[in-house]
């Protein structure tokens, strides 16, 4: 009875020992594919989170951004429209691109007659019987005799226009500059919507006679 009670023990303590790994075996087969999926599923959601942060952290940025005026300035002395692109402000961009290259054809156009009338002029100066390029210049059947006056004349006006646009250009310039930097002053300006005026009647009395006076009293709020 002994021996077989010991022989059957040890049958069990067999039978438990075999079994145990292959349980273990089994649930580490089964739950090792299910963490590596949650693992990858919040490494996933960990990313899109952090990329929506930045994106609103960067829109409240664009949203609460102030420019420094002394900044603005020396961007827009640099380069025409450097101000306005720091201020953020892109429509006024084709105004003064549009200025600018208007004032440049205008000088490029009568600077390029201004040229041609002064050789012309200068070649009517000389004592050179060659060099008559100024007759190419007056309108047909006008008289040689007057075509130095005429030619000067022509040279004086386109001159004249020539140099008004090359000031009208640095004014372009300087405004696009003051823009520039106005813009960046006023950029933390708060205008308030609450704006109300009341007009209200006034009785008051004068300091001297002590004699009631009517008037009105205006109060603007904002």
């Amino acid at each position: 009875m002994i021996v077989v009670f010991g022989l059957q023990a040890q049958s069990d303590n067999t039978q438990f020992s075999t079994l145990n790994p292959d349980t273990t075996l089994n649930s580490d087969t089964t739950l090792n594919p299910q963490l590596s999926t949650l693992n990858s599923q919040l490494s996933t959601d960990s990313t899109q989170i952090t990329r929506q942060l930045r994106k609103e952290q960067r829109a409240l940025a664009r949203a609460n951004f102030l420019p420094n005026p002394n900044q603005s300035l020396w961007l827009a002395l640099t380069f025409p429209g450097a101000g306005q692109i720091y201020n953020r402000k892109y429509w006024k961009l084709p105004i003064i691109y549009g200025g600018a290259m208007g004032v440049a054809y205008a000088v490029s156009y009568y600077g390029g007659y201004y040229n041609e009338y002064k050789q012309g002029y200068l070649d009517y100066s000389d004592s050179n019987p060659n060099t008559n390029g100024h007759l190419a210049l007056i309108p047909q059947g006008y008289p040689e005799s007057s075509a130095g006056t005429y030619v000067k004349n022509r040279m004086d006006n386109y001159r004249r226009y020539r140099d008004i646009f090359i000031v009208v250009g640095v004014a372009v310039y300087a405004l696009s500059v003051i823009d520039a930097y106005v813009d960046a002053q006023l950029a933390g300006f708060d205008i308030s919507t609450d704006l109300s005026m009341k007009v209200r009647p006034k009785l008051d009395f004068e300091p001297h006679t002590s004699s009631p006076t009517a008037g009105c009293q205006m109060q603007i709020y904002f």
